[in-house]
């Protein structure tokens, strides 16, 4: 097998896993496989084997394989040698291009696996290599099908994990992960609560929901020297992850999210679906708290980010322009009114403008005095204080109600569905003993069947306004409380508080041209 050209030539070994490192295909296994046959070919090594163990997926990260394509452009060897085209990778499109990049340095590939003899380096043409095209083509595909067998392998491995109350892969921020060999000499994984981190995240929900913002969460965290999940400092996205993270309620959640961003949105786009389990892990955050941030974070939606959230104004986000629609901005004005007369005293006056002003040109400038408008919604709210009738009209709405018909008709639908098991049984009964014929049997199933539906939309709707009504009420007790001790608490709460507090009863506020309507939230 000696070739009568002299070649250069280089071992590249790779693994991706411990497993793999340990096992057969070990980056030692593979650098003996090559070394073998680049002896036998009586070809020269040069250097050490260059290889990567535990690299990640992308080409750019593996330190191995960049010491070696900045030797091939210094023209140190003039072949490569691994075990499989695999090794360079198993994904197609990173393999081939590692290839081509070698080729247009004039740099032979050899595999083991699949060997093509290589050509006199003198006179090498990286155009001029048809078969060797062809075997790289066909290795590229099998092991791209192999690399799409192990991916589904894994992936159903993980969904039963999942759908068993396992977490299948990385715990979030506040768990840990125990592992242990048993008696099988298998490792066993355990999920338990981290009590330090727990601690953190449950006042970052705490926090989140009585009116701090998840980047004001992040600045605090990080000066009180707390250590974030990664990196040197909290921020905002890591914060915003923890909170919409239902893990934190005691279950699992598998496949709703893809790593590859382009992937994940065309599968939120065609509506694909996870899993949601029940987990066996324990809940770090009841899932009302949960429910409630969810709320919050719905609520704030615009009105509480940017300019919005860092404005004076107690207004700014929720209040808009009656002509135009567009949102407000808080201006404060200081007035010299001495440089006029001595005897007068410098003014400051605060004023709500139109957003929308200097970039349409269409709409007035001022709207209205910030005291005015501000007064004006703290009285409404003072009037659903003192007025009882006034908070349930506010509450609930009149098209949810329950009238007597509708009652009736509830309670003998009830009793209709109670007996429809028992008559079914009856129509059974007399079809065995041959009393009713096969078709007599099937149109008396048939009607029964009708019945229990037509019956179902009765029940279904009483309970469903009964639900409603129940989830109002809960509303009105909420809404009523937190009204409760109103002018104490406002008195004692800071700017942040007192717009948190704003933005949890009212929609929207549209001011101007004298005019002031208020949507509230309930």
């Amino acid at each position: 097998m000696e070739n009568k050209f002299k070649i250069r030539a280089v071992i590249y070994a790779r693994v991706s896993t411990k497993e793999q490192a340990d096992g057969k295909e070990s980056v030692s296994d593979q650098i003996r496989v090559c070394k073998k046959t680049i002896a036998d070919h009586g070809w020269d090594l040069v250097g050490e084997p260059y290889q990567d163990v535990e690299s990640g997926h992308l080409i750019e990260e593996r330190l191995g394989f960049q010491r070696m394509m900045q030797d091939a452009s210094d023209y140190k060897f003039d072949l490569v040698v691994v075990k499989d085209f695999d090794r360079f990778a198993r994904n197609k499109s990173y393999a081939t291009k590692a290839r081509d990049d070698l080729k247009k340095m004039f740099i032979q590939t050899y595999s083991v696996a699949t060997p093509v003899e290589p050509r006199d380096p003198k006179l090498y043409d990286p155009t001029d290599d048809d078969l060797g095209i062809m075997v790289e083509g066909f290795s590229d595909t099998m092991n791209e099908i192999e690399r799409n067998k192990i991916r589904r392998r894994m992936t159903m491995g993980k969904v039963a994990v999942a759908k068993s109350g396992k977490i299948p892969n990385n715990v979030p921020y506040g768990y840990k992960i125990i592992r242990w060999i048993d008696e099988k000499n298998k490792v066993q994984r355990k999920v338990e609560v981290d009590e330090e981190k727990s601690i953190i995240v449950r006042q970052i929900f705490d926090e989140y929901t009585k009116g701090k913002g998840a980047l004001s969460i992040a600045f605090s965290l990080t000066e009180k020297g707390v250590k974030p999940p990664r990196g040197k400092y909290w921020r905002a996205q890591a914060i915003k992850y923890i909170l919409q993270n239902e893990t934190y309620t005691g279950k699992v959640l598998w496949g709703w999210r893809h790593a590859d961003y382009a992937k994940n949105k065309q599968r939120t786009l065609r509506d694909h679906k996870g899993i949601i389990e029940k987990g066996i892990h324990t809940a770090i955050i009841p899932e009302e708290i949960f429910k409630l941030a969810q709320k919050e974070k719905k609520i704030r939606g615009n009105s509480q980010k940017g300019r919005a959230k860092m404005s004076r104004g107690l207004l700014t986000g929720i209040a808009k322009c009656i002509r135009c629609g567009s949102g407000v901005t808080y201006l404060t004005r200081h007035h010299n009114r001495k440089n006029k007369n001595p005897k007068w005293n410098n003014t400051t006056t605060f004023e709500y403008l139109c957003g929308g002003y200097k970039y349409t040109g269409i709409c007035q400038r001022r709207i209205m005095s910030a005291t005015r408008l501000e007064e004006f919604v703290l009285n409404q709210i003072r009037n659903l204080v003192n007025n009882p009738t006034a908070r349930e009209r506010l509450i609930f709405d009149r098209n949810i109600t329950i009238t007597d018909n509708l009652e009736i008709d509830y309670k003998l639908a009830a009793k209709h569905l109670s007996d429809i098991d028992r008559r079914r049984e009856r129509v059974k009964d007399a079809y065995e003993a041959g009393i009713d014929s096969l078709e007599v049997y099937a149109a008396n199933i048939k009607r029964l069947d009708e019945e229990e539906n037509k019956y179902h939309v009765v029940t279904d709707e009483y309970k469903t306004k009964i639900q409603m009504i129940n989830e109002r009420r809960k509303e009105l007790e909420k809404f009523t409380k937190s009204l409760e001790d109103f002018n104490i608490l406002w008195d004692n709460a800071n700017l942040e508080e007192k717009k948190h507090f704003l933005r949890a009863i009212i929609k929207e506020i549209r001011a101007g041209n004298g005019k002031i309507e208020i949507d509230f939230r309930f």
